[in-house]
């Protein structure tokens, strides 16, 4: 039974993530500004793929995993209700900073060069008709200023993309810690819609029908 709705679980996931395309390559670009102290104070915004970007919802996940330990940092246009709660709209424009691997994001002010890769990478995506569209090669100034006692990463970035628009976003953010889910949405994914009821429950009775001879079985 729990097997018949793990596979139509992945099944559904599989069918709502897109792929994402990507803009052909461009020159790299500098930041918008020298020094984390020219930083805007005010929220993050700026145009992303030549819309206009306002920061609505900040929030970074940790993910410990091993093999996939990496930490982000989201800042999309779209809000919610609740802290970590689901964005609204879920197709909102959103940059994404990364830290790979499993250090943990520490006060720091440094630079993220898209010429010279380091641990910390900067993106953008937008949904174009009916596809995700990213931009990764961004070059950024980047300012974390402080990780609270009651799970909030301050921090200040001014990013400009390697596109045609010539894309560029700068100012503060205030990110609350959310949990890392099995779900959630990934650079690049539409989040999946929930597994419709009456599908589950004909998995219910098709396992329980299926049961009733079988032997139960024993845990060690």
């Amino acid at each position: 039974m729990n097997g018949v709705v793990r596979s139509l679980a992945v099944g559904v996931l599989l069918v709502g993530c897109r792929a994402e395309s990507h803009v052909e390559a461009h020159p790299a670009v500098e930041p918008p500004v020298d020094s984390p102290n020219a930083i805007p104070d005010a929220p993050v915004n700026g145009t992303l793929g030549g819309a206009p970007f306002a920061v609505r919802d900040a929030r970074y996940i940790v993910d410990r995993r091993i093999g996939y330990a990496h930490s982000d940092i989201v800042l999309s246009s779209g809000q919610s209700e609740s802290p970590c709660g689901p964005i609204v709209p879920a197709r909102g424009t959103s940059v994404w900073l990364r830290l790979d691997g499993p250090d943990k994001i520490e006060p720091k002010d440094q630079r993220i060069d898209a010429k010279d890769p380091g641990p910390w990478s900067v993106h953008y995506q937008v949904f174009d008709d009916d596809h995700w569209v990213g931009v990764s090669e961004g070059s950024a100034v980047l300012s974390i200023r402080d990780a609270t006692a009651d799970g909030r990463l301050t921090g200040g970035i001014a990013v400009c993309f390697a596109d045609d628009q010539k894309s560029c976003v700068s100012g503060s953010f205030n990110a609350v810690s959310c949990p890392m889910t099995i779900d959630q949405p990934v650079r690049g994914a539409v989040a999946p819609e929930a597994i419709p009821a009456k599908y589950l429950q004909a998995v219910q009775r098709t396992g329980d029908a299926g049961s009733s001879d079988a032997a139960p079985s024993s845990t060690k």
